[in-house]
């Protein structure tokens, strides 16, 4: 206990000031995002122990291999990762986990990778980085990860998910020994082979995080100051920019709408900007999109629509969404935490949505064949 109020003591003492936690927290000098890393690299130079921050990254699939991976390389973080036992699992464990990225590097972490929560012990912080069809049964799972009462700080719980309602769902599970913020990460990853991470796409890999309500405790700004160490952009949204909320409804809205034309489509990104007819049926999804988070009390996307269509130009044509391949490999996905998602908020606040209530109805047969399909051979969600 205390090991989170200790960092933060000797960061306060260090600095001599708090900064603004609007601000984006850059990668230090140390941690530079363009610095490449070889399996034989030299670690960086490991902090006293009463700087080490204790963290539980729940799945190490494309998100949580990633970015666990990339706290469990910085100084000050130690790291352990929940993920259900497989050849991903097992290869971590005999050789350790692999980043592939051309931003950051290529290097493999020697990392602790367990299949129960139980084992880990209380921690400073929780990254949730399973997919949202598995949340419901996960979430009760990670209560042997908080502190107890008496501990005084909570335990910090961040989703990294791409729907809007991991959240609640969390709360409702864990009640008040958890600090439950909102969160989510811009990335890029995905298991290449077992044991392996693959990271690409832009420049712009980021995590957001902060507390719903707007406030602004001590613990966020010691997990964003951790994760700068690590080399990650990170942002607590202002509660003038809207805050964290509004954060979620935009990358919610662009993951929604890449995810419902592509699982439709089973195209890339670059063949659904290719054909005239399918990249305005992409622009009509971002423009319901945000005339549903609108409705949703969401401010400042007069420009929203525009803006995400141009950045879409600049992706690699090659993406996908995971929803997408999900969908072509016949696996369960996210449909129903994304698109089926967008039409029941659409239909709650009255707000015509058609297009995405079109490939909603479009997809679920498949989706309900692949859960049936799971179910029957007992497969788990993968994380």
């Amino acid at each position: 206990a205390g090991l989170l109020r200790r960092r933060l003591h000797t960061h306060r003492h260090s600095t001599g000031r708090r900064s603004r936690l609007s601000d984006s927290v850059k990668p230090r000098r140390g941690g530079s995002r363009r610095r490449h890393l070889s399996a034989s690299s030299s670690p960086p130079t490991p902090t006293p122990p009463e700087h080490i921050m204790r963290i539980a990254v729940v799945g190490a699939g494309g998100v949580g291999g990633f970015f666990g991976g990339m706290l469990a390389r910085a100084a000050g973080a130690q790291v352990t990762f929940i993920a259900r036992a497989g050849a991903h699992h097992s290869a971590i464990v005999k050789d350790g986990l692999r980043i592939v990225s051309a931003e950051h590097g290529d290097f493999t972490q020697s990392v602790r990778v367990v299949e129960d929560a139980s084992s880990v012990g209380a921690v400073d912080a929780v990254l949730v980085c399973v997919k949202e069809y598995s949340l419901a049964a996960v979430a009760p799972t990670l209560t042997p990860l908080l502190h107890g009462e008496a501990d005084g700080e909570p335990t910090a719980v961040v989703p990294l998910l791409n729907g809007m309602g991991a959240p609640e769902v969390l709360e409702a599970a864990l009640g008040a020994r958890a600090r439950v913020l909102g969160g989510l990460c811009k990335v890029f990853a995905w298991i290449e082979r077992p044991g392996v991470i693959a990271h690409k796409g832009p420049s712009d890999t980021a995590v957001l995080f902060g507390e719903r309500s707007g406030g602004e405790p001590p613990r966020v700004r010691a997990l964003a100051e951790l994760f700068a160490s690590a080399g990650v952009v990170c942002k607590v949204p202002a509660r003038e920019e809207g805050g964290i909320t509004s954060a979620m409804w935009r990358k919610f809205i662009g993951i929604a709408a890449f995810s419902a034309v592509g699982a439709a489509t089973r195209a890339t990104l670059g063949e659904v900007l290719a054909e005239a007819r399918t990249r305005q049926l992409y622009a009509a999804l971002l423009a319901e999109g945000v005339a549903v988070a609108t409705a949703h009390g969401v401010g400042g996307l007069d420009e929203y629509a525009a803006a995400q269509a141009s950045r879409a130009e600049s992706l690699p044509k090659a993406s996908t969404a995971s929803l997408a391949r999900d969908v072509l490999a016949g696996r369960p996905s996210e449909l129903e935490a994304q698109v089926g998602a967008m039409v029941r908020y659409a239909e709650g606040k009255g707000v015509a949505a058609p297009a995405f209530a079109a490939l909603y109805a479009a997809l679920l047969p498949q989706e309900r064949a692949a859960a049936r399909t799971a179910a029957a051979v007992g497969a788990r969600a993968p994380r």
